[in-house]
């Protein structure tokens, strides 16, 4: 018996052990199986972490050899990209794995369907464990783009070149420090990706108008993916750099033997921002393989896949029941974090992404 095919068996055993109405869950299991197995292919669009593409790709091949994975990083333009492909009467795509901005972006767009008719496992239909819907939902509706890891994101510093006493006493404050000008190298905040982000933290903690001194007066370099802001600080040409956790970007460099220390400004509400590390999930209205959409968006929300990404990426799952992989990089019980990725917080950074646009042109 296949691997695959081993796993299904032990599923369906599961779930007619867990209650007597499961016999018709299987039923309805083998048949989603055998529907997705004869579309033979599922497309989906995810955010651009190797980390997470990489084990997408194994694990998926392990459990499902006979279903092809395409794996496609969701560009800037991918939203007017699906619109343009759908005037030409093209329907491609079948799952949105990214970032809840252009997630969020989808859904004023039109381009995405309710999720929770997909959940087909009664794991994945009760989502106490990942919060609730008020909190896991990152739409105003609740109904469209849910979030599977919960995070915290904060401007990183060269520890070698910056006290580390100096960070922990200004926090972000440090940003507006004389020294910091033309040392702060950011993922170009005016495009959808994770540079975006840090204008709202930047409003909600310092201001406004220190999130305008920080972008004029303070010279920020802009720069267009996240290995620029990952390889500026590493060379001393940043002091500061915006875009991603220290300890995804600095992956290549630590592998390679360098010695680096590069550490976030904090984990307290006053240096870091809630975030879904670009893992949010939702289906694209008119996809081409519903059967394979929903094994997939079935399969990544279990928690045997939860606990296996969070263990091999070093992605928190959003799941209570799955161990954080780095207990030391978790919010603070009870603290009020910027979710600066929510709807009412995406309306603030696109605000700041326009007037941005107009204050540095290129």
């Amino acid at each position: 018996m296949s691997k695959h095919a081993l796993i299904s068996v032990l599923l369906a055993f599961l779930l007619l052990l867990a209650r007597p109405a499961a016999a018709q869950e299987v039923a309805d299991w083998q048949k989603l199986l055998a529907a997705a197995r004869q579309e033979g292919v599922v497309v989906v669009a995810m955010s651009p972490s190797q980390a997470r593409r990489n084990f997408f790709l194994k694990q998926w091949k392990q459990d499902y050899p006979d279903i092809e994975l395409s794996l496609t990083n969701a560009p800037r333009s991918f939203v007017p990209q699906l619109v343009a492909e759908r005037s030409a009467g093209k329907f491609l795509w079948d799952v949105y794995a990214g970032g809840p901005n252009t997630g969020i972006s989808l859904i004023k767009a039109g381009l995405l369907d309710p999720l929770m008719p997909e959940l087909v496992l009664p794991e994945n239909q009760d989502l106490a464990d990942f919060g609730g819907a008020d909190d896991a939902f990152f739409d105003p509706e609740k109904k469209y783009l849910l979030s599977l890891v919960i995070d915290l994101t904060a401007p990183a510093y060269n520890a070698k070149l910056v006290a580390p006493a100096k960070a922990q006493a200004l926090g972000m404050k440090l940003l507006l420090e004389p020294e910091m000008k033309g040392k702060i190298t950011w993922y170009d905040p005016r495009t959808e990706g994770p540079g975006g982000p840090f204008l709202v933290l930047i409003a909600r903690v310092l201001g406004e108008e220190a999130l305008k001194r920080i972008l004029t007066a303070q010279d920020p370099v802009f720069v267009p993916n996240l290995n620029d802001v990952a390889t500026a600080l590493v060379r001393g040409r940043a002091l500061i750099g915006m875009g991603s956790k220290p300890r995804e970007i600095m992956v290549p460099f630590k592998n390679a033997g360098l010695d680096v220390d590069i550490r976030p400004l904090g984990n307290t509400p006053e240096t870091a921002y809630r975030t879904t590390d670009g893992a949010t999930l939702a289906v694209i209205r008119n996809r081409p393989h519903p059967n394979a959409a929903r094994l997939f968006v079935n399969w990544e929300m279990s928690k045997r896949i939860s606990a296996l990404m969070a263990k091999l990426t070093e992605y928190p799952s959003r799941r209570a029941s799955v161990p954080p992989p780095d207990p030391d990089n978790v919010p603070i019980r009870g603290a009020a974090y910027v979710d600066a990725q929510r709807d009412e917080n995406d309306a603030l950074m696109r605000h700041w992404q326009a007037e941005l646009k107009r204050l540095r042109p290129q």
